[in-house]
């Protein structure tokens, strides 16, 4: 799983073996390792009790939480993504995306073994 945070917007590009776990395990989680105290978590899990995508911020990990119904439509269709905005308080609300990770167009160095085809032709 990757993540990528931009102003307020959260991210998530999900692979096939992340998708498969969210499918049976309900739960996907990644670590940066910053230095022996510090390390950065993020993680995604789905929970058949939440209302809509969600996100919080505690310890230093986000955890994203997509409703259970929402999750089986990434994983069972070829659906590609879901996507929400959660009220945070500010003037322009968080968006959050997860999205199934699919292939570059152009040529990279990047092990591509486990994303999904990308069905575009060209970039």
């Amino acid at each position: 799983m990757k993540i990528r945070i931009k102003n307020n917007s959260i991210r998530l590009r999900l692979a096939k073996t992340d998708i498969a776990n969210l499918k049976t395990k309900r739960f996907v989680a990644c670590k940066t390792v910053i230095s022996g105290r510090e390390v950065f978590e993020y993680a995604l899990r789905s929970d058949e009790s939440a209302q809509k995508i969600a996100a919080r911020f505690e310890a230093g990990k986000i955890t994203v939480v997509v409703p259970f119904a929402e999750a089986q439509t990434l994983t069972d269709t070829d659906e590609i993504t879901i996507k929400g905005w959660q009220e945070n308080g500010a003037e322009e609300p968080l968006f959050l995306l997860i999205e199934k990770d699919l292939q570059c167009l152009d040529p990279t160095h990047e092990d591509q073994s486990d994303m999904y085809e990308n069905p575009s032709t060209s970039c």
